[in-house]
């Protein structure tokens, strides 16, 4: 989606940023209103005078005030698409912070995790070589006796 939106956003900004001073006439056909004829006319209009804005093409053979009207009614939609993706892009990159932001968190979560199970494995193995000191005295204590009854000639 976020591809879509930016090509998108490409597409409109391309036709938005039309320069009537420098676009070539394919450029200019990309207006809707403006076919060959116009294009050409506009072309012919540039190399002796400036457009400074869009009501300059009065000035033009094939421009009225309803032609006129219309491309700055398709410049007005257009710069509204933009707004809408513009809208929509800080959306998605809302989004994306947020589940960075959810995912930081749960790292720092299971980091915490892990440390109290290391915490507790340590404890563990802490008791366990207690038990496996105490146990090893209780068996030596009990050689000892054994050995000791032995010596006394008893056996078992």
């Amino acid at each position: 989606m976020k591809k879509t939106l930016l090509a998108l956003a490409f597409a409109l900004s391309s036709l938005f940023a039309i320069d009537f001073n420098t676009a070539s006439k394919e450029e200019l056909m990309q207006i809707n209103g403006i076919g060959p004829k116009k294009a050409e006319a506009i072309i012919q209009y540039r190399k002796t005078h400036k457009i400074k804005n869009i009501n300059d093409l009065k000035n033009i053979k094939g421009f009225n005030e309803k032609t006129i009207s219309k491309i700055k009614q398709q410049k007005e939609k257009l710069k509204q698409k933009k707004q809408a993706i513009k809208a929509k892009k800080a959306k998605i990159k809302q989004n994306i912070q947020k589940k960075k932001e959810a995912i930081k968190n749960k790292k720092e979560a299971l980091k915490n995790k892990k440390a109290k199970l290391n915490a507790k494995k340590q404890k563990l193995n802490e008791k366990r070589n207690k038990f496996n000191k105490i146990k090893s005295e209780k068996l030596q204590k009990l050689n000892n006796k054994k050995s000791k009854i032995n010596a006394k000639g008893i056996k078992f």
